[in-house]
C-alpha cells in the first residue's frame, strides 16, 4: 500500500537520524501519519508533530489496532446500527431488536466485568429469554480471546466470522461515480432503497426499516440508471467514523465501478459530518467483496464472531453445573482482564 494512503493511520516509521546530531543514527516514530507527499511525512506523536524526509524513512507500516482500539472501535459501530432495546450489564452492552440482524441482537462484552461468569451469563440470558431471542453473544479478536475460550469450553457454537476493514478518509479520493449514472441521498430510506437492499436474501420487516432509520447522521444514497436504481449504501457517523454498511449493486451491474462510486459519495458525505475514518463489516467468506476493499485501500483492523448458546438441554445442564461451582469456595470462574 502506498504511504499517502496510510495518511490518517497509526503507524510506526523507523529513519536516519541527520549526520550532525547526537545520539544513534537512527531513530523511531509511533503517532498518526498527518501529511505525506513525495519530499516528506509528518508524524504526529505525543511530544507533537515530527517531519522527516522521505530520503531518511527505513521503515514505514502500520500499527496493529491494540486490545482498546477493537473495543472501541465496536463500540462505535453498535452506535451506527441502533438497537430498540439496550442494556447494561457490569460492562455488558446488551441489544435486542426482535432478531433483525447479530449487531443489533447480542452482547457485546465491552468490558471485564467483576461478576463471575456463570452469573453474567444467567442474567443475560433472562433477558433474552424475556425478548424471545436465543443468548449469543459477540467476540472481537484477539480483544476477547478469554473470554471466547470460557464460551468454547461450554460448547457454544460460532457463527457468521467477520472481518473489520478500516481506511482514513484523509487518504484521498477514490475512482469517481462513472458517467451516465445519478446519484442520490437523503436520511430517509425510499422505497426502492428497500427494495434494492436484500439482506441475507430475505425482505425487511418493518422493524429493520426503523433499525436503518434510527440514527441522526444517516445518509441512504442510492445510484440509477436510465431511471433504474443499480446500486444502494447507508452511512452512519459517530464519533468521528464512518460507518459503511448495505451496500448492494444489482446483479447485471456488478463490476463496473459502481460500488466504488458509491463509497466515494459516502466519503465526502462523511467528511462533511466530521468522519476522519472509515469502517465496514465483511463476512470472511465473502472473498469478492474483501477484494474489492482491499483496492480501495481498507485494510483489516480485527475480527470477529459470534458464540451462540447451545440448545436448551445443554444450556441448562451448563447452567447447573455453573452453580454447583459456584457453591465450592474453592472453585472460581476465571474472567479476562479489564481493559489496561
Amino acid at each position: 500500500m502506498s504511504t499517502e494512503r496510510l495518511v490518517g493511520c497509526r503507524i510506526v516509521v523507523r529513519y536516519l537520524r541527520d549526520p550532525a546530531a547526537s545520539g544513534p543514527p537512527q531513530s523511531d516514530l509511533v503517532g498518526e501519519l498527518t501529511a505525506a507527499d513525495r519530499h516528506s511525512i509528518t508524524v504526529a506523536t505525543r511530544r507533537g508533530p515530527v517531519t522527516v524526509d522521505r530520503s531518511a524513512v527505513l521503515v514505514l507500516k502500520p500499527v496493529a489496532a491494540s486490545r482498546r482500539d477493537v473495543l472501541e472501535l465496536e463500540r462505535i459501530s453498535r452506535r451506527g446500527w441502533r438497537a430498540a432495546d439496550q442494556a447494561e450489564l457490569h460492562g455488558w452492552l446488551l441489544f435486542a431488536d426482535r432478531g433483525w440482524t447479530g449487531r443489533a441482537n447480542s452482547v457485546l462484552p465491552l468490558r471485564s466485568p467483576a461478576r463471575p461468569l456463570p452469573e453474567m451469563l444467567d442474567a443475560a440470558r433472562r433477558y433474552y429469554a424475556a425478548r424471545g431471542l436465543p443468548l449469543q453473544i459477540q467476540l472481537p479478536l484477539p480483544a476477547r480471546d478469554a473470554l471466547d475460550g470460557e464460551l468454547a469450553a461450554r460448547h457454544w457454537r460460532v457463527e457468521r466470522r467477520s472481518v473489520v476493514l478500516t481506511r482514513s478518509l484523509l487518504a484521498g479520493p477514490i475512482a469517481p461515480l462513472p458517467t451516465g449514472h445519478r446519484f442520490q441521498a437523503g436520511d430517509r430510506p425510499d422505497p426502492d432503497w428497500l427494495a434494492g437492499y436484500h439482506y441475507r436474501g430475505g425482505r425487511l420487516p418493518e422493524h429493520a426499516v426503523q433499525l436503518l432509520a434510527r440514527h441522526d447522521r444517516v445518509s441512504f444514497a442510492s445510484i440509477r440508471t436510465a431511471g433504474q436504481l443499480v446500486a444502494i449504501g447507508r452511512g452512519a457517523v459517530d464519533d468521528g467514523w464512518l460507518g459503511i454498511t448495505a451496500v448492494e449493486v444489482a446483479e447485471p451491474h456488478r463490476r463496473r465501478g459502481l460500488a466504488a462510486g458509491l463509497m466515494h459519495r459516502l466519503y465526502d458525505w462523511g467528511i462533511g459530518q466530521g468522519a476522519r475514518h472509515c469502517y465496514l463489516q465483511v463476512d470472511r467468506s465473502n472473498t469478492a467483496a474483501l477484494a474489492l476493499y482491499q483496492r480501495l485501500g481498507f485494510t483489516e483492523h480485527h475480527h470477529y464472531h459470534y458464540r451462540i448458546e447451545p440448545d436448551h438441554a445443554e444450556a441448562a445442564a451448563t447452567a447447573a453445573s455453573d452453580r454447583l461451582a459456584q457453591a465450592q469456595p474453592t472453585l472460581q470462574t476465571r474472567t479476562a482482564p479489564p481493559i489496561r
